[in-house]
């Protein structure tokens, strides 16, 4: 008897799918109008980022192989099909789905690259794709990047796969997961490869004292605008991009108040917080960043000096959005369109320094020339079109006209070998900033222009996003709450804070026992350690004060490493657990948890009245809870006690 054996119509219908899944991405709107059989897509972008930002105005995206050494167009080989058009299929239904940044979109191209470059054996053909391809390609780029880069591509080839088993598109389910594990990061913190990474992502104390000294000794307005910029991140912990899309009128002060009352200096006076509005990423609602206070005179100055520099460049928006040609510029603002001038005379105009500069310069910003006798000329309406050409077009609905921005410049204004275009406009970029601080090849940072070294001799090396973790751990060792810290930094998830709190459990435990020490904490826990001998409170205090961490209502000391807390969520009346007296935040949250708990053990006691089974026991949590709590509340409220002590509550 002979058996045949079937094909299955997963294997009889992958062709059929696979088609399908490239006609819908062909019929979808993705990025607008493109061309989808051509290499490189010139995409229109729903999800842009920030104005500010170097990669602000790039929108291409290149279906072709790497390309070693470059960015551009030339040299590029397309990718083999029919592997393209499923890439691009991906790549547009994923925008169609829920908009992306484009390096999003790039990052998923570039986990294609090492794809298809093990599919030479299969034809390029999606619908042969095995898992053993995909760990070749993870592989591959396991070998070719970072352990982060590599972690990511593995995460984009796992994405691809899901798209050919979700569609049906290969012959088998591939089922496939990203074999590459996640490079540490907020996991481990108290080894040496913890340390390091910490050490890494703060800036040194070297770079913190050598921008101190330089805040004061730059003095030509190019290096004053960024060295203001670098003084603002210190101030407030913004992203980059963050900061430097702010509105020019960001200023903002108002009178502080506590549980609604005005809060009064020494001398009597209403306290005025000082702030700087702006619109947060990941989510966060636009709101003030309120500077510390003995910040706010840096601040203050700081935008005083931006303000003053960039005022030239809003003028220069605000004239091209008021007027239908021409620029803010000598004998361009005015006159007849028409009018030619000879490229000796664009010279002159717009300061550049080569003879030849104006025909030049036409030339480079693709300037229509009309032949004059022997000599080049142009209209006065091309040369201002082309400079307007230049200025950032903001998206629809965004917040603030390209004219209420602060960190405005002209074009070529901090490049010392180029001359500045007059009537131009462009954002300050992060790159711009990171160039100052880093350098790059023939440009020095401006540490190494002033000769200032790490502590060993070293280049200074940092980067803009240093200051950020810097605050958020200053913040973290400070006591600072999850849900203030997320607020202050502009996040919407106290989740977020991981990434940045690079102080450790260990660290933080440490500088508990040395208030221990200094005889600064109150309450059982101090009773236990001034009772001991001299010489068995140091050991104490490393036992019981192993790590901390801190936690709505104060600090936990509890060590994790021994044995789960049995009181996990429960810390008011917790024997391990510390109130820092004075902190605002953590006095708001146990006064707000007490009158909840109140009302609770009211209900709970009613319903033990009415017989209700197991209301007794409930009534007596809620009681234990409630008499914690106002111990908590009781030790911010006693005046004996120094702001900044902390305290140990008796066990409720």
């Amino acid at each position: 008897m002979n058996v045949h054996v079937l094909p299955s119509a997963r294997h009889l219908d992958a062709q059929a799918n696979l088609d399908a899944f490239v006609a819908r991405a062909r019929a979808c709107s993705g990025f607008g109008a493109i061309r989808f059989d051509d290499p490189m897509w010139a995409v229109t972008l729903t999800k842009a980022k920030r104005a500010s930002s170097a990669r602000a105005r790039v929108n291409r995206l290149y279906f072709t192989e790497a390309l070693a050494g470059g960015r551009g167009e030339q040299g590029r080989v397309a990718l083999s099909q029919p592997f393209a058009s499923f890439l691009k299929a991906v790549v547009r239904l994923r925008e169609d789905d829920g908009s992306k940044h484009l390096d999003d979109h790039a990052g998923l191209i570039a986990a294609g690259r090492y794809l298809h470059a093990q599919m030479a054996e299969i034809d390029y053909d999606p619908c042969r794709l095995l898992p053993d391809l995909f760990h070749q390609a993870a592989n591959a780029a396991r070998k070719a990047q970072s352990p982060a880069t590599a972690y990511a591509m593995g995460k984009k080839l796992a994405e691809i796969a899901g798209w050919v088993d979700r569609y049906g598109i290969g012959r088998v389910r591939l089922d496939f997961r990203n074999p590459i594990r996640r490079p540490s990061g907020t996991e481990g913190r108290l080894d040496a490869e913890a340390r390091q990474r910490r050490e890494e992502k703060l800036p040194s104390e070297a770079s913190l004292n050598a921008l101190a000294t330089l805040a004061n000794l730059v003095t030509e307005d190019i290096d004053i605008l960024r060295m203001r910029v670098i003084e603002l991140l210190v101030c407030g912990g913004w992203r980059i991009n963050e900061l430097l899309s702010v509105p020019v009128d960001c200023e903002v002060e108002e009178p502080a108040y506590r549980n609604g009352v005005p809060i009064l200096d020494d001398r009597g006076e209403p306290v005025v917080r000082y702030g700087i509005r702006y619109w947060g990423e990941k989510g966060a609602p636009p709101a003030p960043k309120w500077i510390p206070t003995p910040l706010v005179d840096v601040a203050k100055r700081a935008v005083t000096d931006i303000r003053r520099i960039t005022q030239p460049a809003r003028d220069a928006a605000a004239f091209i959005a008021k007027h239908p040609w021409g620029v803010l510029a000598a004998d361009l603002d005015r006159g007849d369109p028409a009018e030619l001038f000879e490229c000796r005379t664009i010279t002159r105009l717009l300061g550049l320094q080569s003879v030849n500069g104006g025909l030049q310069w036409c030339r480079s910003w693709k300037v229509p020339l009309v032949q004059k006798g022997r000599a080049f000329c142009a209209t006065r309406m091309s040369i201002a079109a082309a400079i307007r050409s230049e200025a950032p077009q903001m998206p629809v609905g965004a917040p603030l006209r390209l004219e209420d921005h602060l960190f405005l410049i002209a074009k070529n204004y901090l490049d010392p070998k180029r001359a500045t275009i007059p009537g131009s406009v462009r954002f300050l970029t992060d790159q711009m900033i990171h160039v100052f601080i880093a350098g790059k090849e023939d440009v020095p940072s401006v540490f190494e222009r002033f000769g200032m070294v790490e502590d060993d001799g070293t280049p200074i090396r940092m980067n803009t996003h240093q200051f950020r973790h810097w605050l958020n751990t200053l913040a973290q060792a400070g006591g600072m709450s999850q849900m203030e810290i997320a607020r202050w930094s502009g996040r919407k998830d106290i989740r977020q804070n991981a990434a940045y709190d690079h102080v450790s459990g260990a660290e933080l435990a440490a500088r508990v026992r040395k208030l221990v020490e200094a005889g600064e904490i109150r309450g059982p826990l101090a009773g236990a350690h001034d009772r001991l001998p001299p010489q068995d409170q140091a050991r104490f205090r490393e036992v019981q004060i192993a790590t901390a961490h801190v936690t709505e209502l104060g600090m936990c000391l509890h060590d994790w490493s021994l044995l789960p807390c049995a009181k996990h969520g429960d810390c008011a009346g917790c024997g391990e657990h510390v109130v820092v007296k004075g902190c605002a935040a953590q006095r708001d949250a146990a006064e707000r948890m007490l009158a909840e708990t109140k009302a609770l053990m009211e209900d709970a006691a009613g319903e033990a009245a009415d017989g209700t089974y197991g209301a007794a026991r409930w009534e007596a949590a809620h009681r234990r809870t409630v008499t914690g709590l106002e111990a908590i509340v009781a030790v911010h409220r006693d005046a004996d006690i120094p702001d900044g002590t902390l305290v140990t509550t008796p066990r409720s």
